[in-house]
C-alpha cells in the first residue's frame, strides 16, 4: 500500500479515494518475463464459447452441459471446422467454455552448490 493518495473516477462523475488494499503488482526484469507472466495468467481463465473460440486445432480442458448440470471434461477442436470433437455418452454436451490445457509438471532441478 502506498503512502499517497489516488482518486478514482465513480461512473456517475464523481471523485472517491481509491483503496489499494487489494492491488497485486507483479514485477519482471525484462520484456520476456512479462510476456511468459501474462500468458500463464491468461492460461488459467475460462474463455467463453460466446466470446471467442480457440485460434488452433488441439485439445482443450472444457465445461459442458449436460441438460442442466455443468462438467468439465477434454476435447478436441477443430479449428478449420470451428467444431468441438465430443465421444461416446459425451457427444450431446454443449461446449460452453474453454481453457488451454497446463504444461505437464516438470521438476526443478536444483543444482548443488557445495
Amino acid at each position: 500500500m502506498s503512502d499517497e493518495m489516488t482518486f478514482a473516477q465513480n461512473e456517475d462523475g464523481t471523485f472517491s479515494a481509491y483503496d489499494d488494499t487489494y492491488d497485486i503488482t507483479i514485477h519482471c526484469e525484462a520484456e520476456e518475463e512479462q510476456k511468459k507472466v501474462i500468458e500463464r495468467l491468461r492460461a488459467t481463465n475460462w474463455v467463453p464459447v460466446s466470446e471467442r473460440l480457440p485460434d488452433v486445432s488441439g485439445t482443450y480442458q472444457v465445461t459442458c452441459m449436460d441438460g442442466r448440470i455443468h462438467r468439465s471434461t477434454y476435447a478436441k477442436f477443430q479449428s478449420k471446422l470451428k467444431r468441438w470433437e465430443l465421444t461416446g455418452a459425451r457427444s450431446y454436451w454443449k461446449v460452453i467454455a474453454w481453457m488451454p490445457l497446463p504444461e505437464p509438471y516438470k521438476e526443478d532441478k536444483w543444482e548443488d552448490v557445495n
